[in-house]
């Protein structure tokens, strides 16, 4: 392909629903690729997307977010007050080291593997309740009737808030989606985020002052305390941390919970082999991330010029390592576009790697686990509904479908 052939694939609507040509191409052929129309470098195997990823003290974590939002008029900035503040606020996603160590060190307590682990129990239930009010022997859409809201349900949990609230977790998460996976950023994307996160704002200002006052066994509550050396979050750490956790944590389960699905009942002998092994829950989990990776891409700048495969990057130059092509890398896979649960060892970048491996990566992993263990115990002979049409969102981060149509029955 030329490169304007390329470019124009990366930029077209097609490219969502189906990337994966254009990722074999660049693996092979142009594996550091200098895309015009978004200013970036994109670099597409496994070996230069983990070296990225592990060497943070040659790409930082900070600056992208400005560089994106120096692109909206200047006339409409005064109307994003909210969205600026959120942005300019260091949270682990965005800072580097030192500031990412002291963020790191106050926020793990809170997600610790007893914490989490604590928290089986109360995700089993929530699954319960929930299959209970699902359709049964009919087609209906999984993700907006479970992937979408259970999500969020976990999240209203852990911030202690009324789990009917979740309906407000997701309009703001996915406002926040919506406005950060676009190619360049949009103005009325930007309105939209302006409003949730006045809602968000106010809605955990308040929170936070009742665990204050009140502290309860959540992760809010965590993560307000002082750590042993007296440090602790100031309020716009702790509220932008919030944020950050709803729309990564909520957008990345819902979408893998949907995706899990769909890549195992169009591999009915792979579904045949999960019901015949239950134990083969988590690799089944593992083996999605990888294939269909719900996070697709993560974005860095250069702190110096750098070679990789040949090219220079110069200091400065802003980077993307798209996950989803470096978990179909076939140096690393053995018959990398195959789903296959049974893989003894999952490489898979999904949820990051090195200091900046995904703080919530064991929580997804567990609600995801859970929920296809409960569902292939209970609906063993479900399917996908024969009106079933695969179609993605137009996200540049986040791979998900719109709606996956099923028919659940025992």
């Amino acid at each position: 392909m030329k490169d304007s052939e390329i470019t124009q694939r990366l930029t077209s609507p097609g490219f969502f629903q189906s990337p994966w040509e254009v990722y074999d191409y660049l693996r092979m052929e142009e594996p550091v690729f200098w895309c015009e129309p978004w200013s970036q470098w994109i670099i597409t195997k496994h070996k230069d997307v983990s070296f990225i990823l592990k060497n943070p003290s040659l790409f930082s974590s900070v600056g992208w977010e400005f560089r994106y939002l120096s692109q909206l008029p200047r006339d409409q900035r005064e109307k994003l007050k909210n969205v600026y503040r959120h942005y300019e606020t260091q949270v682990m996603s965005n800072s580097d080291a030192p500031e990412h160590t002291r963020l790191r060190k106050l926020i793990h307590r809170s997600f610790s593997p007893r914490v989490i682990e604590a928290l089986r129990s109360q995700i089993e239930q929530l699954v319960e309740n929930a299959f209970a009010n699902l359709p049964k022997d009919k087609p209906f859409d999984w993700v907006s009737s479970f992937a979408y809201p259970f999500p969020a349900t976990v999240i209203a949990l852990l911030f202690g808030a009324p789990t009917e609230d979740k309906a407000k977790f997701e309009k703001w998460s996915t406002d926040i989606v919506s406005f950060i996976g676009s190619g360049s950023p949009q103005v009325d994307l930007a309105l939209n985020l302006e409003q949730s996160l006045i809602e968000f704002r106010e809605y955990l200002d308040s929170l936070i002052s009742v665990r204050r006052l009140e502290p309860k066994d959540d992760l809010l509550s965590l993560m307000i305390e002082k750590s042993d050396d007296g440090d602790s979050l100031t309020q716009d750490e702790l509220i932008s941390t919030c944020i950050t956790i709803l729309f990564a944590g909520h957008e990345t389960t819902a979408n893998l919970l949907s995706i899990l699905l769909l890549e195992l009942f169009r591999n009915p002998n792979q579904w045949q082999l999960l019901l015949e092994n239950p134990d083969l829950s988590a690799s089944a989990v593992e083996e999605a991330l990888r294939f269909n990776a719900p996070v697709q891409r993560i974005r860095r700048v250069a702190k110096e010029d750098i070679e990789i495969a040949g090219l220079t990057i110069k200091k400065g130059d802003s980077v993307m390592g798209f996950i989803g092509s470096a978990n179909r890398d076939e140096d690393i896979f053995l018959d990398a576009n195959s789903f296959n649960i049974s893989r003894e060892r999952s490489q898979n970048l999904s949820f990051g790697a090195g200091i900046h491996l995904c703080i919530g990566a064991a929580l997804s992993r567990l609600e995801s686990t859970i929920v296809l263990r409960e569902l292939a115990r209970l609906f063993p002979n479900s399917n996908l509904a024969p009106s079933f049409q695969e179609e993605y969102f137009e996200n540049m981060t986040f791979r998900g479908v719109r709606s996956l149509k099923l028919i659940l029955s025992a």
